[in-house]
Formats: structure tokens, sequence, C-alpha cells
């Protein structure tokens, strides 16, 4: 159990399965989304987001002012 006032810890690896558990794999998501998803808060989301973006394929876009979507890229063969 979770200590009052402490959040439960999520890895890289849960934020990367709320990208891959979507019908629509190529849809970006916000870091709202992804909190929602995860029932964290969206620091928590975006600070792995973060982390995610340093060491792997998520990439990021600023969409307006202070918006932001993630998504990992679709390869395509060609």
């Amino acid at each position: 159990m979770v200590d009052p006032g402490r959040e439960t810890q999520y890895t890289e690896s849960d934020v990367i399965e709320v990208f891959r558990d979507r019908s629509d794999y190529a849809e970006p998501l916000t870091a709202s989304e992804v909190a929602e998803q995860l029932d964290c808060s969206r620091r928590t989301a975006l600070n792995r987001l973060h982390d995610l973006q340093d060491e792997t394929d998520v990439t990021s876009k600023k969409v307006g002012g202070r918006s932001r979507v993630w998504w990992i890229p679709v390869r395509m063969d060609g």
C-alpha cells in the first residue's frame, strides 16, 4: 500500500504500455491523457515522458503555447 501523500512510482514501461494499448497506435497523446490512463499526476506522467524521450523512440512536438503531444513513431517498411 502506498503511504498517504506519496504517489505510486511509475516506470517507463508503464508509460510505453499506455501508447501500445490503444486502438490507434499512431495517435499522439498529451501528458494529461497519459496521466489519466496511469491514474497519476500530470507532473509524474510528464517526468516519465521526458525520461522516455531521452532514452527511447518516444518523441514530442509543441502544438501550442504550452501544449505538447507525445508519440512513438510508426516505422513504415518501404
